[in-house]
């Protein structure tokens, strides 16, 4: 396993449903990385690999409301 520690900041994981690439590998970050730890993830349905050309603005909208629960500091 690699030493993801130093990814503590708070980190969002925006992955498709429809992502033969990186099927479950939303776990792993979930898991793995601590700034991930209590973020409200999020799971775009509808989309493939590309999911800011495929669901842009559903991707947009995750991001900005993620950043008001974790401000920069």
């Amino acid at each position: 396993m690699t030493n993801r520690s130093y990814l503590s900041k708070p980190f969002l994981t925006a992955f498709s449903d429809g992502d033969p690439v990186t099927a479950g590998a939303h776990r792993r970050f979930q898991s793995e990385v601590p700034g991930a730890k209590d973020q409200q993830h999020v799971t775009i349905p509808g989309a493939g690999h590309f999911l800011q050309e495929d669901k842009g603005e559903e991707l947009t909208t995750a991001a900005l409301a993620f950043m008001p629960s974790n401000p920069l500091a």
